[in-house]
């Protein structure tokens, strides 16, 4: 999986946290600074597992651990309809 950002959604960095306004739901949520560094990753061109051992890297944690928060951020993600996971790049 290949998770891509909704193009009717806007972020921005405040501090640490990302704010995320989704213009068509007329919703904004606030990702601290590691969902949003996974919202940062998620791009499309980087599968789920090349997410995870960059997160795992930097904040010093093994990788499964990683992939495990990583999928469930996403997951989260997805359900507020701020991005997709796409099956290819």
């Amino acid at each position: 999986m290949y998770p891509l950002r909704s193009d009717n959604v806007q972020a921005r960095k405040v501090g640490s946290d990302t704010l995320i306004l989704h213009s068509l739901l007329k919703q904004y949520h606030v990702l601290n600074h590691v969902a949003g560094r996974i919202w940062d990753l998620a791009d499309g061109t980087r599968a789920i597992d090349q997410i995870a051992a960059i997160v795992a890297a930097e904040y010093a944690i093994d990788e499964t651990t990683a992939r495990a928060d990583v999928t469930s951020t996403l997951d989260a993600l997805a359900a507020l309809r701020i991005l997709e996971l796409e099956t290819v790049p």
